[in-house]
């Protein structure tokens, strides 16, 4: 038994060697992400109106896909596309719709039914070729 108790030693040792090699790149990582997380606050801090910024966050709580996808389109485009405005509600629900492929909804309501402006504009020009 005092043959193996040194191979334990040293097998004990390098598990532990392996344990303290991992756990410090965990810890580098958290660090490197608190990091990042903290300069992307600050980014949006700076460049989006209080209102964007609430309105950010509750789309991340909501929808988190398109609250982060929306985070990441308007960081990219500070910092890479050089970006120096402000970014108001309205930008946001802009990109917002962008990234669900939705258009703009225009809605006319007229002799108590509601319809889409564009159908309305196509309704009115048809009438209009009927009439001449």
């Amino acid at each position: 038994m005092s043959d193996d108790d040194p191979e334990l030693a040293m097998l004990r040792r390098k598990k532990m060697s392996q344990f303290i090699t991992r756990e410090k790149k965990a810890q580098e990582t958290r660090e490197h992400q608190e990091k990042v997380g903290a300069e992307r606050a600050k980014l949006l801090n700076r460049f989006l109106e209080p209102e964007a910024l609430k309105y950010l966050d509750h789309l991340k709580t909501n929808e988190p896909s398109v609250g982060t996808r929306i985070e990441e389109v308007i960081l990219y485009l500070i910092v890479y596309r050089g970006l120096r405005q402000v970014i108001k509600q309205l930008d946001i629900r802009y990109i917002e719709r962008q990234i669900k492929g939705e258009g703009p909804t225009i809605k006319v309501q007229r002799d108590g039914e509601t319809s889409d402006f564009g159908s309305y504009v196509r309704d009115a020009l048809k009438k209009n070729q009927e009439q001449n």
